[in-house]
């Protein structure tokens, strides 16, 4: 077996360590330690039911970090904002980045607060299509995202807290903007499907 199949089994199945050490000098022992650990990917514990809080505890932080107020162009009007996150896919590893979801009457951009980031944002002029797509989460949820497709040909998931709010108020800013219905399979463990 080699490390590469080990640490896949490590982080999709899991392991459980138990170890018990005592420590004795003259065979007196002195120290004894007691280890009970439960080594595995996010996916798999979140999966077993454990870690539940943190996992809870850090979306609140994250949603108390999002950026309260979108980095606006003169005379761009503010038409929807939301907690949500932008995948993204083409960085070292693939990753929802947590933020703020604005809509303006002229751009889609998500932006986090800490460091102050612009993580994603389209000219609206520049959408070609949107549609809802549902998927399993890391922590088995069935989510909503929200897809857009550009006119060059590049597309982005976002999330939303209100997947289906955010896409009508898409539509409603920009009606040339069509709809059209989800491909794809969603991969698993929350990433977007290949579109």
């Amino acid at each position: 077996m080699t490390l590469d199949d080990l640490l896949e089994v490590v982080l999709n199945k899991g392991a459980v360590l138990h170890l018990d050490l005592i420590i004795a000098v003259a065979d007196i022992p002195l120290i004894g330690v007691n280890i009970r650990a439960a080594i595995a990917g996010m996916e798999t514990m979140l999966e077993y039911g454990m870690l539940r809080q943190w996992d809870a505890d850090t979306r609140a932080w994250a949603e108390r970090s999002a950026s309260a107020k979108a980095e606006l162009a003169p005379g761009e009007t503010l038409v929807a904002r939301m907690f949500g996150g932008h995948y993204d896919g083409g960085a070292l590893y693939d990753a929802w980045r947590p933020g703020t979801l604005f809509l303006t009457d002229r751009r889609v951009l998500v932006q986090r607060r800490e460091p102050r980031e612009v993580m994603w944002a389209a000219e609206l002029t520049d959408s070609r299509s949107t549609h809802l797509r549902t998927e399993t989460s890391v922590g088995g949820e069935e989510r909503t995202r929200v897809c857009v497709e550009l006119a060059d040909g590049r597309s982005a998931v976002l999330s939303a807290t209100e997947p289906e709010t955010f896409h009508e108020k898409v539509r409603q800013q920009a009606p040339h903007v069509r709809s059209r219905a989800p491909h794809g399979v969603p991969s698993a463990g929350g990433g977007p499907a290949n579109e």
